[in-house]
């Protein structure tokens, strides 16, 4: 309620701006902006503090919050799994619907939600989604929703058009010889050893040389629940012809007249890092980007550049191409064929020969 200079009393609709006169009586302005505060409460659906001291409802808000701690609680979670969860839990719990008791959510609400969301990326609507379901479907379990009323479950997941440039060999080597022109061997033996072995960016990061041994590289892989890793022993023996190295080759070459446990690390002391100290993995990233633009790598209109996890797919087209499809999926730790293929699509970037055999 507002009071103007000649002593006019007006209200406000804090849901659309709208204003309605209220005339000169103070009292019954009062009692008039009262009443319609109420009815503007019933109508959004907010729930009372004593609905709430009572325990007859819980709002969609407090179940996140709740979902959050019974996710940090759990044994398997990793640091960087919860902060994503975290993330993907934001939407939901401030949404303005957030406010209802979670009974009260409709499909409409998340639908709107995801919509809006998509507008910033549909990739991040599409996990937005998927963590929607978890926190309707863990509500089902704990009898906050009836069984079969999850209201994320219709909800059409958005449709993902990936941008991201696939990598060549050719591209690959272009990068590498400015790489190598510089004399930054960190990086040259970070884009050999991701190319060689298939691994991922935090893998490649964290490889030590005990883990050559026995004729094999052992690797854990960082990714998937814990106690679920994909655990691999890659030959040394291994040869990759489009580089013309072996796995054993690559490890020789990471090592160096600095002591250091790390494949990937510093020959010299760089700001607070030591010689000697492990890379860290957004220095791998923003370099290999730095080179890429320096080998001046074409990128078709609304694509974006490759990055240095684009390495892995590159690694499992070649393998595929020289060893076999199964070879490819077993090196990159893949339990599905499904999962490798889209490693494999160049995504229109490279041809493919057709091969006819003799006879």
């Amino acid at each position: 309620m507002y009071q103007n200079s000649k002593g006019y009393y007006w209200f406000r609709n804090p849901a659309d701006g709208k204003t309605v006169g209220l005339g000169y009586d103070l009292q019954l302005a009062i009692r008039q902006s009262r009443t319609a505060n109420a009815e503007l409460l019933r109508r959004k659906g907010d729930v009372s503090l004593i609905q709430r001291l009572d325990g007859n409802v819980m709002t969609l808000q407090e179940w996140c919050d709740e979902y959050e701690r019974r996710l940090a609680l759990r044994k398997d979670i990793k640091p960087n799994t919860l902060d994503a969860a975290k993330h993907e839990l934001n939407p939901l719990r401030n949404a303005d619907f957030a406010i209802h008791s979670i009974d009260e959510i409709t499909t409409v609400n998340i639908s709107d939600l995801i919509e809006e969301v998509a507008k910033r990326g549909a990739t991040m609507a599409t996990k937005v989604l998927r963590r929607a379901n978890y926190v309707f479907r863990a509500a089902e379990a704990k009898g906050l929703i009836k069984l079969g009323t999850n209201p994320a479950a219709p909800v059409e997941k958005p449709i993902i058009v990936v941008a991201r440039t696939r990598l060549t060999i050719d591209e690959f080597k272009a990068i590498l010889a400015k790489v190598r022109k510089d004399n930054v061997h960190w990086m040259e033996n970070a884009m050999l050893l991701a190319l060689i072995t298939g691994q991922r960016r935090e893998d490649i990061a964290r490889m030590q040389f005990t883990q050559a041994r026995d004729g094999f590289l052992w690797i854990e892989q960082s990714k998937g629940r814990t106690g679920h890793q994909a655990k691999l022993r890659i030959p040394l023996s291994l040869r990759l012809q489009a580089i013309g190295m072996t796995v054993e080759d690559v490890v020789k070459q990471c090592r160096d007249s600095v002591v250091s446990k790390h494949m990937i690390h510093h020959r010299r002391g760089r700001g607070n890092a030591k010689a000697g100290s492990p890379v860290k993995m957004g220095t791998i990233s923003n370099t290999f980007a730095d080179y890429r633009a320096t080998a001046e790598i074409k990128v078709e209109p609304g694509q974006t550049p490759p990055t240095f996890h684009e390495i892995r797919s590159l690694s499992a087209r070649l393998y595929a191409d020289q060893y076999g499809p199964f070879v490819a999926q077993t090196l990159l730790g893949h339990k599905s064929e499904k999962m490798t293929n889209l490693y494999r699509d160049s995504r229109g970037r490279e041809w493919t020969e057709v091969k006819v055999s003799a006879g």
